[in-house]
């Protein structure tokens, strides 16, 4: 959010003149003010200094927040161009799509991300050129070791290990629960990637509900 500039230090007092030869019954009593004079108007450099490094971070935040709000209102406008080209359920569909276009398909609307040759390969869910927009995610019971899939939601009903896809960066998210009682659930990022900063597979108590997102290399699914 912008923030109003920070009003600057008010006036010191002001710095008398140095002293002069052309004065000098004077010139030691002008020499002395001056001196004396150094050490204030430091000070209140120093806090000019301060107020106009406060002001410059408040003009890069709101540049930041103006950027941020330019990209969110362009993904809006993205999933209302999408949503106003809807085209039935994606099991109904053949041949070529193109975009902007929007389906439904296991619960969920989906929006088209690349234009198809042939949309009865690239399936809502499984591929990356769709991205869900709205209503909920499918819900998948497993019981066996998985590899989990963006925008589902897994239930873990037994002891077995669902396996992340691979990080990428992207934003995509799936969801994951265990049911109380079941013991032997495991969650297993990808390969080296990482689970909230860490490498591994981590076992996870019952009852346990979380939505995890691929912030990228450095952190992995948070």
């Amino acid at each position: 959010m912008a923030t109003a500039p920070t009003l600057p230090p008010p006036d010191g007092t002001p710095v008398p003149p140095g002293a002069s030869q052309a004065f000098p019954e004077t010139f030691d009593e002008d020499a002395d003010a001056a001196f004396a004079a150094q050490r204030p108007f430091q000070l209140e450099m120093q806090a000019l200094k301060a107020n106009v490094h406060t002001n410059a971070q408040s003009s890069y935040d709101s540049a930041l927040d103006a950027q941020a709000s330019k990209t969110a209102a362009a993904a809006s406008e993205a999933n209302i161009a999408a949503l106003s080209n809807f085209k039935g359920t994606w099991a109904s569909l053949t041949g070529a799509l193109a975009k902007p276009a929007s389906v439904f398909h296991n619960g969920a609307f989906w929006m088209l991300l690349n234009n198809l040759g042939d949309v009865t390969t690239s399936q809502p869910g499984v591929s990356a050129d769709w991205q869900v927009v709205g209503g909920a995610w499918p819900i998948v019971p497993i019981a066996i070791n998985t590899t989990a899939q963006p925008w589902k939601t897994y239930v873990i009903t037994a002891a077995c290990t669902l396996t992340a896809p691979a990080i990428t960066g992207n934003g995509k998210q799936f969801g994951l629960v265990v049911l109380p009682g079941v013991t032997g659930a495991n969650f297993a990022p990808d390969g080296t990637d990482k689970t909230r900063g860490v490498t591994g597979t981590k076992v996870i108590d019952a009852p346990f509900s979380a939505v995890l997102t691929d912030s990228g290399a450095a952190l992995g699914w948070i």
